[in-house]
């Protein structure tokens, strides 16, 4: 092959390690698909792939949940984060088990000495829980939080609580996705650098809410990366997480006066 014209030699690609392309390559398409992908941008787009499959009343059936019905904060809400979940753990999934053909509990899932350092963990919590206190009381994270706000105490059940599940498996997919698939992924090439690797996109996933929660993320991802790196598993750090946004989503909900 004549690499006259190309920068890079035939034997420089054949030593290229392709693992760590693949994981950030996918990283970045996956990432694109959550935002790409959510009820906002692709109407027009599920109308026509409803028409293709005859399923064009479903389709109405989903838009009018989706766009119309009172419930459709819920509806969108639900939508989101089962798509998170699609992008955050089931692609990377089927990446490591039939690309990579490795064990997911090489990637944060493993469960023996699952509770070896709740101790950090749990003082990690105690630590954060009075910042969280005390930042619920600014108008901007009442404006944002919680994602789903009942309407009237009718909807706290089903809605509320439905919602709030699929909240915490979104948390549980992107633990997966940030500290599992990427820090377990990258760490034999990277070494500790895949945490610091990891905390770019993890910060830019959260541009769109309050500045001091953005710059907070930088430092929780660094904790919870670092955890992972060294502990191989992702379940406390997903555990802590939850309780956090558990934790948020409750003071909203009392300083907005349902409790």
């Amino acid at each position: 092959m004549n690499m006259k014209f190309f920068p890079y030699s035939l034997q420089e690609i054949k030593e290229i390690a392709w693992k760590p392309v693949l994981i950030l390559c996918s990283t970045a398409f996956c990432l694109a698909c959550i935002h790409f992908f959510s009820p906002y941008y692709q109407i027009e787009l599920f109308e026509r792939i409803f028409n293709i499959l005859g399923k064009a009343d479903l389709y109405k059936i989903i838009h009018y949940d989706l766009y119309e019905s009172d419930n459709r904060q819920f509806w969108q809400l639900l939508y989101w984060s089962m798509h998170t979940i699609l992008f955050y753990f089931l692609v990377p999934v089927l990446l490591i088990k039939f690309v990579f053909k490795e064990k997911l509990s090489k990637y944060g899932l493993k469960v023996q000495g699952l509770f070896s350092y709740a101790r950090i963990y749990i003082i990690a919590f105690i630590l954060i829980l009075p910042i969280v206190v005390w930042v619920s009381y600014s108008a901007i994270f009442q404006y944002t939080y919680p994602f789903f706000v009942p309407l009237n105490e009718a909807d706290f059940f089903p809605y509320l609580v439905t919602w709030e599940l699929f909240y915490i498996l979104q948390f549980f997919a992107l633990e997966f996705f940030f500290r599992g698939f990427m820090v377990q992924g990258l760490k034999e090439h990277f070494g500790i650098y895949a945490v610091f690797v990891m905390i770019v996109p993890y910060c830019m996933i959260h541009f769109t809410k309050p500045m001091p929660e953005c710059i907070g993320s930088i430092f929780a991802g660094i904790f919870l990366g670092l955890m992972s790196y060294k502990t191989n598993s992702i379940w406390l750090g997903a555990m802590l997480h939850v309780a956090v946004a558990m934790s948020m989503d409750l003071l909203s909900l009392w300083h907005k006066g349902y409790f």
